[in-house]
């Protein structure tokens, strides 16, 4: 006999095609059978099948990053569809479009003693954009209806703006293991046509009318993916006298005039808050008054997050009159604690609208003189630098080829990474929507099989270890290379703790640990290198991206060398002669 209870959910794949869904990440279990079946024999799907959980979610999230495409994500039920979610809640931030079909119970089974049940029910709660329960059975013409159209609405919403992941719960009777039925219903499809939401001209011509009011504008990008248009329209601001453009690595936005290195060219500005002057160029300002030279009239950010503290710190001590904030799909983040006005539309669209040209300043100029120093004294401390993590990550963005995606692991990673020029050939990724460590490698593999173009996962051990799961699947292609650096724990609480506060129970906060990196790579299949000597630095890392494997590169380094090169790197930046 035909099970045709189960129609909604052999229509589930079709919808999900005519979604423009390609491609499937299955955590294998039991209660999920049904829609394995359902999923694997859709043609037009490429479905993974991924064992951990966790890992197999921040995979499908890596795909979605690299391809902008919607993933379903398939698990069995219980604490399987709790692993899920970290990376539902780091989607949710980062505004990806995961499609989470969680197996499930019937609920007269639920807190009943049965095996991996638990209340599923809106179980992502404050990190999706909906729920939606399917019905048990869809044997009833209005239950089929009802099921189609609660997953089609639901791949929808995932897909409207601003986009991000939803969860469909589907709920099954035994016995689990049939056949599903042979017959097409042809599902109902449901789809929002995109609008292009742009401020009347009335609020146009407002707009105009302040941005020549203000004769020193700072435009700050936040984490964005790579965008040429984007690209041309920050160059562009970025030559204009009176405005100053601000785009850390994450932004993937570089180009003459732009300062890629804010976390440094801010703590030399800040510096002086603590009695260390900085030279003027302007005669009358001899002190250098902070207020007068680098605080902006008029702010604007564009994008998500940005990671830069010492900024955070300079514009919330000196506000600016008025903050626009464009595109960003949480609209009423005040990081800067100075926002005014939010402004819908492209960024592109309207900044390309302003009347550039019309505002005499020496506002750019004022930064551009910094800024150069800056660099200078960044290039003469960099090259002198041992073994550490700081001369890892020098000859890492020497060296690594152009077109190179550049996924880094959070804590220390990205932020000394943060301390480099942007280099525009490269694209820069990171889990910053949460910027937990528990994923990034897990991540960067995804997106890795997605592009099937050089990608490179740079790591500290901790996050490495804490993610090494993420090796576990059949999917690690050949272009991903893999730098850990390895200084035995956290070193991040070491750069930002106080030593002797922390010293008595430092070993909670860095958490150094017995881990063999070579055994752990070799367990899971990958190639391994090892750097423990200076004069071998270069040499490894170009032998890492000659590889024509998945390769994983271990340096060592020194927890207490780095402490001190992150600390001196930022004394010399400070320092007063010029």
């Amino acid at each position: 006999m035909i099970n045709h209870f189960r129609q909604g959910i052999k229509n589930i794949p079709e919808i999900c095609v005519q979604h423009s869904v390609r491609k499937v990440v299955i955590a294998p279990g039991s209660r999920n059978a049904p829609l394995i079946f359902a999923f694997t024999t859709q043609t037009e799907l490429e479905c993974l099948s991924i064992t951990d959980e966790r890992s197999a979610a921040y995979f499908a999230l890596g795909i979605a990053l690299q391809t902008g495409e919607p993933v379903a994500l398939v698990c069995t039920s219980g604490t399987a569809v709790l692993n899920f979610a970290p990376a539902i809640a780091e989607a949710y931030y980062q505004n990806l479009p995961l499609l989470v079909f969680t197996a499930d119970r019937p609920a007269e089974m639920i807190d009943q003693a049965d095996g991996q049940t638990l209340r599923q029910d809106n179980i992502y709660a404050n990190y999706i954009k909906a729920s939606f329960d399917l019905p048990v059975d869809s044997t009833l013409e209005v239950d089929l209806q009802f099921s189609d159209r609660q997953v089609s609405h639901a791949i929808d919403l995932a897909l409207s703006y601003p986009q991000g992941p939803v969860q469909i719960n589907v709920p099954m009777r035994e016995p689990i293991y049939t056949a599903l039925p042979d017959t097409h219903t042809n599902p109902k499809i449901i789809k929002t046509i995109a609008n292009i939401v742009f401020p009347s001209e009335e609020s146009l011509k407002n707009l105009q009318k302040s941005w020549t009011s203000f004769p020193k504008k700072m435009v700050v990008f936040g984490v964005y993916s790579k965008n040429d248009e984007l690209n041309k329209l920050a160059i562009r601001l970025a030559n204009e006298p009176d405005v100053v453009v601000i785009a850390e690595n994450l932004s993937n936005i570089s180009g003459e005039n732009i300062i890629t290195q804010p976390e440094s060219l801010f703590s030399r500005i800040n510096a002086r808050e603590d009695g260390i002057p900085i030279p003027s160029k302007d005669k009358n300002d001899r002190v250098g008054t902070l207020s007068s030279q680098f605080k902006p009239n008029l702010l604007i950010t564009v994008g998500h997050s940005s990671i830069y503290k010492q900024l955070k710190l300079f514009l919330r001590d000196h506000k600016p009159t008025a903050q626009w904030q464009l595109e960003t799909s949480l609209p009423y983040i005040d990081t800067y604690r100075s926002l005014t006005t939010i402004v819908p539309g492209s960024a592109i669209e309207i900044l390309n609208k302003m009347p550039f040209g019309k505002t005499k300043s020496s506002y750019s100029e004022v930064f551009q003189v910094q800024n150069q120093l800056i660099t200078k004294r960044h290039d003469a401390f960099v090259a002198n630098a041992p073994l550490s993590d700081m001369s890892a990550v020098t000859n890492l963005l020497k060296l690594a080829p152009k077109n190179t995606t550049l996924h880094l692991a959070n804590s220390t990673s990205v932020r000394w990474t943060q301390l480099f020029p942007t280099r525009k050939d490269l694209n820069y990724f990171c889990n910053r929507g949460t910027s937990g460590i528990d994923g990034s490698l897990s991540t960067a593999a995804g997106f890795a099989y997605a592009s099937q173009q050089p990608t490179v996962f740079l790591t500290g051990d901790l996050s490495f270890i804490y993610d090494s799961n993420g090796m576990w699947n059949n999917y690690i292609d050949d272009n991903l290379k893999i730098i850990v650096m390895n200084n035995n724990g956290g070193n991040i609480f070491r750069f930002i703790g106080d030593k002797q506060l922390m010293e008595k129970c430092l070993d909670f906060f860095t958490t150094p640990h017995k881990v063999n990196i070579k055994s752990l790579v070799e367990a899971y299949g990958l190639n391994y290198l090892v750097c423990d000597k200076t004069e071998e630095l270069e040499n490894k890392i170009e032998n890492l991206f000659g590889s024509e494997k998945a390769t994983v590169l271990e340096i060592f380094t020194d927890s207490d060398l780095n402490t001190e090169n992150y600390k001196g790197y930022f004394r010399n930046i400070k320092q007063i002669n010029d």
